[in-house]
């Protein structure tokens, strides 16, 4: 194998495929059609919307009405019997005035309210991380599919020039040996990858309900970005603003603190507006000549006052209350969680981004190292074994490379996740490092 050639070989192995495709924004967009667990969320949302109105109910005014036909029996023992039919029909409005329970409902319901849109743009941003989770997954493994076969096709010419020079008495059996294992180990290599491409494939087609298509691979070089700001207690302060999950558990804690006051109020008395209207058709028994009918109309208000329910409101109490303690205690578990995971990101993105330029020093370094064997074996001061030990550094160190890049974009989408900022113009930022023909 001729130096150019090796050369060339190695520094495109990883990008030989099409670099026109589907982008990451167009992946997504069709995931927010199609995904289950997104649409799954949505409908969540949806009815957990419901729960405001129907606490407002318990202030509306409550209209009843009922209608009875019946057909009475009436024995009497100095008269003839009677058979005869009644009718009545009623219609009754209940107007609350005074239940400090119910007001207390509302104000819990407009908390909840806020949970479910914090689970819902929760749902929203754990999309984009998987979408873009799945998208690197197959770029990643066809990169390592590309590598495999680059590999394989490089070791079976170190190993045909091996068996050459083992027949013309210039090398020993032992390089044909080493390059027969290695050929081998790649082909098992390739049949590994080639398993795993398609298994992320297939997972990349569950996310958005149909097949992918080419996806567009990453941009060369890629650029890399600190983040901005690039203070981490800048973010963590952010976080502790814009955090859909600290925002969820400061609502959960809320509803809690507001549950005390609502069980309180079964303490306190109601006042209710209440009016009826009654109409009954009955017959004159009394002088069996024609039809009774009566209709009654009431109005008023209704104060009921609670004197004693057995201690169950002050059981209630004081279960509401140990219910409130655990709330704040569990918000103040997810500030803390959150602030940890917002610095984790943090130092995940500015160490990646370290990484990455390490490693691309290092695919350059370990390249001259393959291009010196080479010359090396030429002149008689290296073997082919050694060359093979090259050409095995520079390809895992291209893997490496690789899936550096990958974490790294992954890293900047969850730093802005675990911040509660992620959106999907993040998205088309993360988007524009493919390339796109």
């Amino acid at each position: 194998m001729t130096l150019r050639r090796s050369v060339f070989l190695l520094s495109l192995a990883a990008l030989a495929w099409p670099a026109a495709g589907a982008d990451l924004l167009g992946v997504y967009r069709d995931a927010l059609a199609s995904d289950p667990a997104y649409r799954a969320a949505r409908a969540q949302y949806a009815a957990g919307r419901e729960r405001l109105p129907q606490a407002r109910a318990g202030y509306l005014p409550l209209v009843t009405g009922s209608a009875g036909a019946y057909r009475n029996n009436l024995d009497r023992s100095d008269s003839p019997d009677v058979n005869y039919s009644n009718q009545t029909y009623s219609l009754t409005l209940t107007q609350p005035l005074f239940r400090w329970q119910n007001w207390v409902a509302i104000s819990q319901a407009e908390q909840v309210l806020l949970q479910v849109e914090a689970a819902f743009a929760t749902a929203g941003q754990d999309l984009i991380l998987r979408v873009a989770q799945a998208y690197f997954d197959v770029l990643l493994a066809r990169d390592n599919e590309a590598l495999s076969e680059a590999q394989k096709k490089a070791i079976a010419e170190q190993l045909a020039q091996a068996r050459r020079n083992f027949e013309v008495g210039t090398a020993t059996i032992v390089d044909t040996l080493e390059a027969q294992a290695r050929f081998d180990q790649a082909s098992a290599k390739e049949i590994a990858d080639k398993n795993d491409l398609e298994v992320k494939t297939r997972a990349l087609q569950q996310l958005i309900g149909k097949p992918a298509g080419a996806l567009a691979p990453l941009k060369e070089p890629l650029p890399l970005a600190q983040p901005e700001p690039a203070n981490i207690e800048a973010w963590v302060g952010a976080a502790s603003d814009g955090s859909l999950s600290v925002a969820a558990a400061r609502a959960a804690f809320e509803i809690a603190r507001q549950e005390v006051e609502r069980v309180r109020a079964g303490h306190y008395p109601t006042v209710d507006l209440a009016a009826t209207y009654t109409h009954n058709r009955n017959p004159n028994l009394t002088s069996g000549i024609g039809t009774l009918a009566q209709s009654t109309t009431t109005a008023g208000v209704v104060l009921s006052v609670p004197l004693y329910a057995g201690g169950l409101t002050q059981s209630r109490v004081r279960e509401a209350l140990a219910l409130r303690d655990r709330a704040q205690e569990d918000l103040e578990n997810v500030q803390r969680s959150v602030a940890q995971s917002v610095r984790q990101q943090y130092l995940n993105v500015t160490s990646g981004i370290a990484q990455v330029r390490a490693l691309e020093q290092a695919l350059a370094s370990t390249q001259s190292q393959l291009e010196s064997t080479i010359l090396g074996r030429d002149v008689g001061v290296r073997t082919s074994v050694d060359v093979l030990n090259a050409q095995q550094q520079v390809f895992q160190t291209r893997r490496d490379l690789q899936a550096a890049r990958y974490a790294y974009l992954l890293n900047t989408l969850r730093l802005k996740a675990a911040a509660g900022a992620l959106k999907e113009p993040d998205l088309e930022q993360v988007s524009r490092a493919l390339a796109r023909g």
